[in-house]
């Protein structure tokens, strides 16, 4: 489902004509994901996915981000959470005609970078507009930019990300482990019984390892990721205010994607990925998801640790999130931070949670 981050993209075509002056919250809300746009594409039930073709951009849609989160640790065990983004926004549909590259009001693109450890959160991001070629993306071979920021495909099947920021970098290298999983129907993922969706695929396991900087320290780490792909054009019901979303890497070899969409009637949808890489959509008679504790933050009060059980597949978990604030800041805020499993098996992963705060 993944990251209101995204929600940020409505704000971009104003703050970025407004020569990147101070952001306001003013005025924005999740509606925005509701209303139907004129002459974009909208997935819908009976689409696919194609790949690698869907890796790359799709200036037909609305919005699009390519999603990466992380649980990392040193030699010495100190946990680390990555987490990086870049979404596209079109301003007008596509495909784009004139030459390239060229200043161009056809779309916008924004990256989020975020380095954690338990108690300590920070976070920077970046915005192009189209046609600069100062952002963007390719399917073959993949590549995803922004500036010096880039995750692309490398040798052996491997992937790289860079990032440096102002008090953080990470030099990393991914090996999916995994073939991609297809969430929702086919990979069309809906977000309630009669509205929206989006296309949506995931790369669930990455081995990951590589060198992470934070405050002028480097540490050497190793650990799992989990990577999203998502689409589309219309995600929401008027009714609905925002969603909490979570993947998790169990120790059995399974991983998990879940998530809810609150609203009048909350919606509920997930994926379990079994060791061998085969997957099947979990919908609301399948499991539950449920808030047991909230944390006072610094925006007001999270749901931070959370039951998520699975009764045909045996699973009773406790998803607690680290201590600590994560939420990542800008014109809306949302909280994107690493998790611990316990109860029937352990695990990690990360958490993502839109609609909350003060």
């Amino acid at each position: 489902m993944n990251s209101v981050c995204r929600l940020l993209l409505l704000m971009l075509p104003l703050l970025l004509l407004a020569a990147c002056g101070e952001r306001d919250d003013a005025g924005t809300s999740m509606s925005a994901l509701s209303e139907p746009p004129e002459g974009f594409r909208q997935a819908a039930p009976g689409m696919t996915v194609s790949l690698p073709a869907d890796l790359g951009a799709h200036p037909e849609y609305r919005l699009e981000w390519w999603y990466l989160t992380a649980n990392l640790r040193s030699a010495n065990g100190e946990r680390f959470g990555v987490q990086w983004t870049l979404f596209r926004n079109g301003l007008r549909p596509g495909p784009f005609e004139g030459e390239k590259p060229g200043w161009q009001l056809d779309e916008v693109w924004l990256a989020h970078a975020a380095l954690s450890r338990p108690g300590e959160h920070h976070f920077a991001d970046r915005a192009a507009r189209g046609g600069t070629g100062q952002a963007g993306v390719t399917a073959q071979p993949f590549n995803a930019w922004i500036d010096h920021w880039q995750l692309a495909s490398s040798a052996q099947g491997k992937w790289t990300l860079a990032v440096e920021a102002e008090d953080f970098s990470y030099q990393l290298e991914l090996q999916p482990l995994l073939p991609p999983i297809l969430n929702g129907e086919k990979g069309f993922s809906a977000k309630s019984p009669g509205g929206g969706g989006s296309m949506y695929f995931s790369y669930p396991q990455l081995a990951i390892e590589g060198e992470v900087k934070i405050e002028g320290e480097r540490f050497v780490v190793r650990g799992q990721g989990w990577f999203d792909r998502e689409w589309s054009s219309k995600y929401l019901k008027p009714d609905q205010q925002g969603w909490d979303w979570m993947a998790l890497h169990l120790d059995d070899g399974r991983h998990l994607m879940a998530f809810r969409v609150r609203g009048a009637e909350d919606f509920y949808s997930g994926t379990l990925v079994a060791a061998d890489g085969s997957a099947r959509t979990l919908t609301a008679k399948d499991f539950t998801l449920k808030p047991l504790e909230t944390r006072d933050s610094h925006y007001g009060e999270v749901p931070v640790v959370w039951q998520l059980q699975v009764p045909s597949a045996g699973l009773d978990l406790k998803v607690e999130s680290w201590p600590g604030d994560y939420w990542n800041p800008g014109a809306l805020r949302y909280w994107e931070g690493p998790v611990t499993v316990r109860g029937s098996l352990n695990g990690e992963g990360y958490l993502e949670m839109t609609g909350y705060g003060n």
